[in-house]
């Protein structure tokens, strides 16, 4: 199996994303407006985009993808604007998503610096067979990030290999998966957990962000993995209840599921 494969057996057509580092003098970076994260439902339909300083119609992503290593510079400051707020900000009362501004900075600072590793400019396209790219994302509903993660942990004997974060939905997309890049045990991230960008996110669905060489490790497991098990059969049938699936050769282990 491949990745045509899995994508049909998962049904994640059209639901994986792939990011590349590139230089902006190479491609052509495009002006958008707005959160990455409804931009990206333009990639979903098959666009290529481009995104670059001063591209992006979202400062704060410069500042969180990794494009840049300082803190967004927000009227009245970051830490108020994570935290509690004030006046001089665009949103008053704050995100809270901080106690206080301090604990907002001390969060950035914690974030991986120098991701980008010399490449200036992020590319976001539709995932293909045999594409090279950094970063895959696929955006899933709980049983499809459920055999992801799974997969993703068939050939690691941690158990921690996979993380949830507090941060930024750009950040957990792509900062700190670009940094795993450097990591012997490179790690998978949950992302689209951000409550500032939930709303593009579908209600049922969240995002896992794996790099590409993990990813394609992934892939040439597909023909030994749990999708040849009977515990597979089940989720395989809810995935997938509105098609006329012929039954899978499971073990005696699967009859009368």
């Amino acid at each position: 199996m491949g990745y045509s494969e899995l994508v049909k057996e998962l049904k994640l057509q059209n639901k994986i994303i792939a990011i590349t580092r590139v230089r902006k003098s190479e491609e052509t970076p495009e002006h958008t407006f707005g959160c990455i994260y409804k931009i990206l439902h333009r990639v979903f339909a098959g666009e290529t985009i481009v995104s670059a300083v001063g591209f992006c119609g979202c400062k704060g992503f410069e500042h969180n993808s990794g494009l840049k290593d300082e803190p967004p510079m927000i009227p009245g400051g970051f830490g108020l604007f994570l935290s509690k707020g004030s006046k001089q900000q665009w949103t008053p009362d704050g995100e809270r998503f901080k106690c206080d501004p301090e604990m907002a900075y001390a969060m950035f600072d914690c974030l991986p610096k120098g991701v980008m590793d010399g490449y200036d400019a992020l590319k976001f396209q539709p995932y293909r067979e045999g594409i090279k790219c950094d970063i895959a994302v696929a955006f899933c509903n709980p049983d499809q990030l459920s055999a992801m993660i799974v997969l993703h942990g068939y050939d690691k004997p941690e158990y921690d290999r996979v993380i949830a974060t507090t941060v930024s939905g750009c950040a957990s997309m792509i900062r700190i998966p670009l940094n795993e890049l450097k990591s012997e045990k490179p790690r998978a991230v949950i992302t689209g957990t951000d409550l500032a960008q939930r709303k593009f996110v579908e209600e049922n669905e969240i995002a896992i962000s794996i790099t590409g060489p993990e990813f394609e490790k992934m892939l040439s497991y597909t023909d030994e993995c749990f999708f040849k098990a009977p515990v597979w059969k089940p989720v395989r049938n809810r995935l997938r209840k509105d098609e006329n699936l012929q039954d899978v050769c499971f073990t005696v282990l699967g009859a009368g599921e």
